[in-house]
């Protein structure tokens, strides 16, 4: 009898709390309709504390009814960013809730709200796109992504954004998601021309509906832009990141995936050569950016830097061929002038070493003479390169000592 008692008692109290729930839920969406956020927020956490006893319908109607607050709660005013990032983690809740119990019901009157909000989002984040305002677009677009996860390019606008806002940690939290993601953003663009204002209109990625405009003869010239894998971007991305970091062990790995995947850009192989240098590896340097120079044969930045290795290798001569190729390109590059002037005046030493070494006896004379010749000419052949990098940059102090220095043995000794 006693247990018969308990069981009745269980279940009275089970069917009570069911049943309060039932009028809860009813008030909740009362409260809703008002838009009286204050007493909606009170209700829930009421009924959120009667979650385990609840039915799989009362529970889907708790993250519905959570979502729709937290929304008016943001439009509100009230901690706007958060209360939406809390909307968007109800509206997930509450589509993933009903998909593991093999219903709809809320679903479906969750999906014009999530649908809206997404709209929101995406417009918000290009209007701060366009105004350049990359920070706010970033998170924008990353909470588009938190609603909508299936469209990775809202990921990929986010960390794209934030690395035009140099916010570089939070890009490279967002450039590690798409990488184990595996994003690639290869995609076709579908365009045609407007009948009405002549202007090409994108109809996304929609085929079928950019063909049937133009058979409807609302548009014409049906054009398809191909968009190129955004793969090499996010490694190179990435990777200077990481090398601004100095941190060379994790850079390097992402440094050469994005040299592998896109060889054709300049700034793939900068980094490679940039890890390379700042870990004391110049042979690999050297090995790359000889690679390099085969697809960019124009560029001053790898011809300089290779001439520099060749004259700390002792290979003056093939240092002296780069530097030639340079001014080839560009005849006033500094550098390549100023570089040129210092292996001339180089030779100086060797000179005044054989001057120094002669005895000082009358028949060393004519020997002295030839040696003091070949002196002026070394200072004259340095004086003509110094004085093309000083009409290039005439601020810089330590050659213009040199000049004068040179001019001044020179006048001397004419």
């Amino acid at each position: 009898m006693k247990n018969k008692l308990m069981i009745m008692s269980m279940f009275l109290l089970a069917c009570s709390s069911s049943f309060a729930q039932k009028n809860e839920l009813k008030e909740l969406e009362k409260l809703i309709k008002k838009n009286n956020t204050t007493e909606t927020t009170a209700l829930l956490a009421t009924v959120e504390k009667l979650l385990p006893n609840a039915t799989e319908d009362q529970k889907a109607a708790y993250y519905y009814f959570k979502a729709q607050n937290e929304l008016n709660l943001a439009k509100s005013g009230v901690d706007f960013n958060e209360n939406r990032s809390k909307a968007i983690e109800s509206i997930n809740q509450l589509i993933k809730f009903e998909n593991e119990t093999k219903s709809k019901k809320y679903t479906l009157e969750i999906m014009p709200i999530k649908n809206a909000l997404l709209a929101d989002l995406v417009n918000e984040a290009v209007e701060n796109n366009r105004n350049k305002n990359y920070k706010k677009s970033s998170r924008l677009f990353e909470q588009a992504y938190h609603l909508n996860t299936t469209d990775t390019i809202y990921l990929y606008n986010a960390a794209n954004d934030a690395v035009n806002a140099k916010d570089f940690d939070y890009a490279e939290t967002k450039l590690k998601e798409l990488i184990k993601l595996d994003f690639n953003g290869a995609s076709k663009t579908f365009v045609a021309t407007s009948q009405v204002n002549g202007k090409v209109e994108s109809f996304g990625t929609d085929e079928k509906a950019r063909d049937m405009a133009v058979r409807n003869g609302s548009h014409s010239k049906p054009e398809t832009i191909v968009n190129k894998s955004a793969k090499a971007s996010i490694y190179n991305n990435l990777a200077q990141i990481l090398l601004n970091k100095e941190n060379y062990s994790e850079g390097e790995s992402y440094a050469l995936k994005a040299y592998e995947l896109d060889k054709d850009n300049i700034n793939n192989l900068l980094n490679v050569l940039y890890v390379f240098y700042n870990t004391n590896r110049i042979y690999k340097y050297e090995e790359y950016a000889l690679k390099g120079l085969e697809r960019f044969p124009e560029n001053e930045n790898l011809l300089f830097n290779l001439a520099v290795i060749k004259l700390k290798d002792g290979e003056t001569e093939k240092a002296v061929d780069f530097l030639n190729r340079i001014l080839k390109l560009n005849k006033n590059h500094f550098e390549a002038l100023k570089t040129l002037g210092n292996i001339e005046l180089q030779k100086d030493a060797e000179v005044t070493n054989k001057i120094n070494a002669l005895p000082n006896t009358a028949s060393s004379n004519k020997k002295r003479e030839e040696l003091m010749n070949e002196k002026k000419q070394v200072y004259t052949n340095t004086l003509a390169f110094y004085k093309k990098a000083q009409a290039v940059n005439p601020k810089d102090e330590s050659l213009n000592e040199l000049i004068k220095q040179i001019q001044d043995f020179l006048n001397t000794n004419n």
